[in-house]
């Protein structure tokens, strides 16, 4: 049975899920993907997009998910294998080739507000199609992208930042942009080896699904957020059957003393979900 985010199941199916779940993180915990940066120069250019209209009028272009050629069956890796059949298999695939709705409430959100983005240093985690952090790339921020697969990256996360630039901008997005994949503690030992390791603002969505992640994806947060820097957390209240959840991780942020924590976006329509914002305490 494929593990799939299912509000409709019982609790019997939902019980049978979870232990899946734990079952296939005890069996891929030891093939943890080693960090690595993903070069530009290897993407496939997208031959068709899907176009984003965000409530402030502003555009952003992706690519169909569906017609991701690694996605459609002709797999050329175990993780693109599973996901033609699966959301989520964790430490194998970790769904970046969908695109979750956390993930356009953040960009909504970022759209919103009154955020100088120039100059800034930006570190989308868990990113796939990338939305929110190439929104911030498109109001002139750098920005680092990561994701656990790879593939993820040169398939859709590439692609869509080269859709969302134009032709000048194309010539100098190895400047701006960064790709790395990975699981979070290596891409973590990668980025604090950098000249300039430390970023303005972190930005993940749909990535504290998992309790058993969430320590991992924390310590990315301090460890590379700066002094005066922000982090914004988009995600479901409760993740059914897996056990995360905003207010799981707001309680880890609140026992761990480093960060300040609010909500400070709440979604009522469907899955309840929410928008955290962290920063550092004073």
């Amino acid at each position: 049975m494929a593990f799939r985010f299912n509000f409709g199941n019982t609790a019997e199916d939902l019980e049978e899920k979870y232990n899946e779940k734990l079952t296939a993180e005890n069996e891929n915990r030891n093939n943890l993907k080693t960090a690595q940066e993903i070069k530009i120069q290897d993407i496939t250019v997208a031959n068709s997009a899907v176009t984003l209209q965000l409530s402030n009028g502003q555009t952003l272009d992706h690519v169909n998910a569906d017609e991701v050629e690694l996605a459609t069956g002709r797999c050329q890796s175990e993780a693109t294998c599973v996901a033609a059949q699966s959301d989520l298999v964790p430490n194998v695939y970790e769904g970046g080739l969908k695109i979750w709705e956390c993930s356009v409430d953040l960009t909504e959100y970022l759209s919103s507000q009154q955020i100088a983005f120039g100059g800034l240093r930006v570190l989308e985690l868990g990113c796939g199609a990338g939305l929110p952090g190439i929104y911030a790339y498109i109001q002139g921020a750098a920005v680092d992208f990561q994701d656990y697969n790879e593939e993820v990256l040169k398939s859709v996360t590439i692609p869509n930042v080269h859709l969302n630039s134009n032709e000048e901008e194309r010539k100098y997005m190895e400047e701006r942009c960064h790709f790395y994949s990975g699981d979070w503690m290596s891409v973590q030992k990668l980025l604090e080896k950098q000249p300039e390791c430390r970023y303005d603002l972190i930005l993940t969505s749909e990535t504290i699904y998992s309790t058993v992640s969430q320590g991992k994806l924390y310590s990315v947060m301090k460890a590379l957020l700066k002094q005066e820097g922000n982090i914004y957390v988009a995600a479901k209240t409760y993740y059914f059957g897996v056990g995360g959840g905003t207010r799981q991780f707001e309680d880890l942020v609140k026992k761990d003393g480093t960060f300040s924590i609010e909500v400070c976006k709440t979604y009522s329509d469907g899955v309840q979900r929410e928008i955290l914002h962290l920063w550092h305490k004073k």
